[in-house]
């Protein structure tokens, strides 16, 4: 061996003896143990709140499943949970809000048990029990995985509060129209920031629920189908109850679409659900801006606890020259023959100005889209005079007490136009700019029938 090949030897042999004698044995890192205490059901933790916010300060054991997680990012932080210590009415599961210090680590189908110690037990915003500020690496201990829980199939009129954190499934559902086309959310779209929207799901009975989509969601930018079918969701108290769409899977709309086509109403507003301020999207009503950039809203009145919600129009600090909105009953079914439909509704009216804003107007040929003035005939003038026209509006006391003075409208009969098919009963408010003294106007109910 040359003196070369010696010396590159003996370079290779120490590298060799430093490089490996000083590695090191990683270990692998053992998950931190998670204490035990006394257990606890979600049932339980529903009966010790009363009102007020519960810190746990000592080893207390939660064992659930995990029935949402983040992975959709229609939630963030969060996950719901569900045990086995519900009533008949949600099928014997109790279920329950989770938030953490930090994102991820909690899958669906995890069964966990959840040391408590150090968690507060509170009110979300909207009015939701929650299981708040959990670390899921200090408190939470996995079980099992892959679990599949199963939702509870249920109908709208059925969610009540009793099913706030319940993961359900609806059948026979579909998105409003006005939201069909529209995406589920606005993702971002740089530099722009994702927005988060309320969209609106109805039966084909009428019946409706706001759906929550964060912009942060997977499926947010998808489009809205003018379809009908099945949706799996959590049901969730915020003011009302509403759905929390679980994922993109979960939505299966692949049926004929269900347009809402009534021979009768009896719309109280006041039990639709509606959130104050915003605008009114109620199953198979149309909320038009005709002229202007203002729709009708829901409004507040009343006195707490014995508060309301209405639709309301009104131009109080418009911008625009001027404002026509018109919101419009679903189609009504009329069989011809000269027979007469019967009307009457509850109207209210703040600041009153002398000028008639408020018309009632009835079409036989409205496209469902569409508004063509000249298609609809105002009812106002001949069968309700008394609609705030002449100076003398029906006196309303804006929230001053539990039951406020709207004036019903008599019951009158009328011929729909067109004679057979269907019609619509439109509720059209005008105003122009110099009317901003802020004449509002409120519907408490609609009722159409087929006698006196």
């Amino acid at each position: 061996m040359t003196k070369k090949n010696v010396t590159l030897f003996a370079i290779l042999t120490l590298v060799f003896v430093v490089v490996f004698s000083c590695k090191k044995d990683y270990k692998p890192v053992e998950p931190t143990p998670i204490a035990t205490g006394p257990a606890v059901t979600i049932a339980q933790l529903r009966a010790m709140y009363t009102g007020q916010s519960i810190k746990f300060t000592s080893n207390t054991s939660l064992y659930a499943v995990v029935t949402m997680d983040e992975t959709s990012g229609n939630i963030f932080k969060q996950v719901y949970l569900r045990d086995g210590s519900g009533s008949a009415i949600t099928s014997g599961y109790g279920a329950i809000c989770m938030r953490q210090t930090s994102s991820g680590g909690l899958y669906q189908g995890d069964s966990v048990r959840i040391n408590l110690n150090g968690a507060t037990l509170d009110m979300s915003n909207g009015g939701s029990l929650q299981i708040d500020s959990v670390n899921v690496i200090k408190q939470v201990a996995k079980i099992k995985t892959g679990l599949n829980p199963l939702p509870i199939v249920v109908t709208m009129p059925q969610i009540t509060t009793a099913f706030d954190g319940q993961l359900v499934q609806l059948y026979g559902v579909e998105f409003i129209q006005d939201n069909v086309g529209s995406t589920y959310a606005i993702p971002q779209i740089a530099p722009a920031l994702p927005v988060s929207v309320n969209r609106f799901i109805n039966d084909c009975a009428g019946n409706e629920m706001v759906a929550y989509n964060s912009g942060y969601a997977n499926f947010a930018g998808q489009v809205i189908p003018n379809a009908n079918g099945s949706i799996v969701a959590i049901a969730n108290l915020y003011s009302t109850m509403q759905l929390t769409l679980r994922s993109y899977a979960d939505i299966n709309l692949n049926s004929a679409y269900c347009p809402i086509i009534l021979d009768t109403m009896n719309q109280n507003f006041t039990t639709a659900a509606l959130s104050d301020k915003k605008p009114v999207f109620l199953a198979g009503w149309k909320n038009i801006a005709y002229e202007g950039s203002i729709k009708w809203n829901a409004a507040t009145w009343g006195t707490s606890p014995f508060t309301h919600l209405s639709p309301a129009a009104s131009n109080y600090k418009s911008v625009d020259a001027r404002n026509d909105m018109w919101l419009i009953s679903p189609p009504i079914m009329y069989a011809g023959g000269g027979v007469n439909k019967y009307l009457n509704f509850s109207t209210g009216v703040q600041y009153p100005n002398g000028n008639r804003q408020l018309s009632v107007l009835v079409s036989g040929s409205f496209d469902g889209t569409n508004i063509i003035p000249s298609q609809w005939t105002d009812l106002s003038t001949t069968l309700f005079p008394y609609i705030a026209i002449n100076n003398t509006p029906p006196n309303f006391r804006w929230a001053s007490n539990s039951q406020p003075d709207f004036s019903n409208q008599p019951l009158v009969g009328f011929v729909p136009p067109n004679n057979s098919g269907t019609f619509y009963i439109a509720f059209r408010y005008q105003s122009n700019q110099n009317d901003s003294n802020g004449l509002t106007c409120l519907i408490n109910k609609v009722i159409i029938r087929n006698h006196p």
